[in-house]
């Protein structure tokens, strides 16, 4: 049994304010002070398949980016926390997420996976596409926000998040699920033998060109980037007592709620 993490190699979401800009041509982040690693949710999902196989006898987890040269350093982690195989789907340019899926799922089609596990959302887009494309590219169901997978009386059964607690889920055959977060899959951490372990053991690369298929789909596409202005103004409110600090306040605002109609009857004859 093999079962496949799909981790995006993102933006640190922890990077200071002060250290992020976007290039003004191509609308992507720019940093002072660049620091990558796997989206949170998509570890998650990797340790959501960790503890399903250290159930299993022969099970293995096999991490799977698409990305830059540089991503082995961020794939050699999930060796770290006993990941059995780490695949490097190698580009250097940046793909869209509808991209990412058509790219895995040609490569996945050549794999013997019966579980593909990813983050049920991403943090550099805020985008939920990576699961469902892959299962629909794949011809697959999809089971989302998953917290934990087991094997009972020969079938997968998955706790999945729902809106009043949770619920299990069981189902046989090959399934994407994404995976969200819950107290009991917190990412571990590696030991520094693991660590060292995982400096020795290869990285299979393959070219993300080989795998491009072109899907039926339109997927999302971003037309602009750009980080909002904002202006902060403070204004002190005065009066000798409340009903005049009302009305010095209602002074300051009604000039403010006035300002709405104006702006939606633009938008209106703009659309």
């Amino acid at each position: 049994m093999r079962v496949a993490t799909f981790m995006k190699y993102v933006l640190d979401p922890e990077i200071l304010s002060r250290d992020f800009a976007l290039n003004p041509a191509t609308g992507l982040p720019t940093t002072t002070f660049p620091s990558f690693q796997f989206d949170p949710y998509d570890r998650i999902a990797l340790e959501i398949a960790l503890k399903f196989c250290d159930t299993i006898a022969g099970a293995k987890v096999v991490s799977v980016c698409t990305g830059p040269d540089a991503a082995q350093d961020r794939l050699r982690e999930t060796l770290a926390v006993r990941a059995d195989e780490a695949v490097l789907i190698e580009t250097a340019q940046p793909l869209t997420d509808y991209d990412r899926a058509a790219v895995f799922a040609g490569w996945a089609r050549t794999q013997d996976f019966c579980v593909v596990l990813c983050g049920r959302m991403t943090s550099d887009t805020d985008s939920s596409e990576a699961g469902p494309l892959v299962a629909e590219m794949l011809g697959w169901p999809l089971i989302s926000n998953v917290v934990k997978i087991e094997q009972r009386d020969g079938r997968i059964a998955c706790q999945r998040e729902v809106g009043d607690g949770y619920e299990w889920i069981f189902i046989d055959g090959p399934f994407v699920a994404t995976a969200t977060n819950a107290p009991g899959n917190t990412p571990r951490k590696a030991k520094l033998q693991d660590v060292m372990r995982a400096q020795r053991m290869p990285i299979v690369r393959v070219a993300a060109t080989d795998h491009l298929q072109k899907f039926n789909g339109r997927g999302l596409k971003t037309l602009r980037a750009h980080i909002p202005s904002m202006v902060r103004v403070c204004h002190r409110i005065e009066g000798a007592d409340a009903a005049e600090k009302a009305r010095e306040l209602a002074a300051h605002l009604l000039p403010l709620l006035e300002q709405k109609p104006a702006r939606s009857r633009s938008l209106e004859a703009v659309s």
